[in-house]
């Protein structure tokens, strides 16, 4: 007999496989000048081989440091549940002169993060980090820093605000982000790290609820 997880897993996939319409089916053609970005919550897209059905989408959006002048550019998110392996996975995307795409590897905590001589590193050394332009080190592998901004994420109708510190191993194949959530009267921490997606290889089977 499966376990509660197993389950609630296959009980999960099969409800989003139920959603599916014949008539929402993207043909051939359709397919061709498809990308990410036409995809919505609901939709149905193909990535290697695996199957992924879009559970949420939210978006963020550059904000000055103070969070009070909004900049026009996003990121949209989009949390999704694998079909094959019942895993949840964000996708990000945005458009910046091309269309840039990433997907979330894995989910981390601050004990998992040190300094260039080793040393743990918390949230209070996020600044001087971005000032000096430093190191974070993972498994005995570098990520340097990239930038630091601020945005406002929106999920359905509600804002809240997030200060991103975002950093790149030396091959360019991975990306490490440490988000600031402020506005509960305490900040909260989301750590994990990604990896680049060949937009071309994201192949659009439904676009979902436009």
């Amino acid at each position: 007999m499966l376990d509660i997880a197993t389950q609630k897993s296959f009980q999960e996939r099969l409800n989003a496989i139920r959603t599916l319409e014949k008539d929402e089916l993207v043909s051939a053609q359709e397919k061709a000048r498809l990308s990410i970005k036409n995809a919505s919550i609901h939709s149905f897209f193909d990535y290697l081989g695996n199957t992924y059905f879009i559970k949420s989408l939210n978006k963020y959006e550059e904000t000055s440091d103070d969070f009070k002048n909004k900049k026009g550019y996003f990121i949209t998110e989009l949390t999704c549940l694998c079909l094959e392996t019942g895993q949840t996975t964000n996708f990000e995307w945005e458009f910046d002169d091309e269309l840039e795409v990433s997907m979330t590897l894995k989910r981390l905590s601050f004990r998992n993060l040190k300094d260039d001589a080793g040393k743990p590193i918390d949230e209070d050394d996020l600044d001087q980090i971005a000032d000096d332009k430093d190191v974070i080190v993972i498994n005995d592998e570098k990520f340097w820093y990239e930038d630091d901004w601020a945005c406002l994420y929106y999920r359905r109708d509600k804002e809240e605000k997030v200060y991103m510190y975002e950093f790149e191993n030396e091959n360019h194949t991975k990306f490490l982000t440490i988000e600031e959530w402020s506005g509960s009267g305490k900040d909260e921490y989301q750590i994990y790290t990604s990896t680049p997606v060949d937009p071309n290889s994201i192949s659009i089977i439904s676009k979902g609820d436009l």
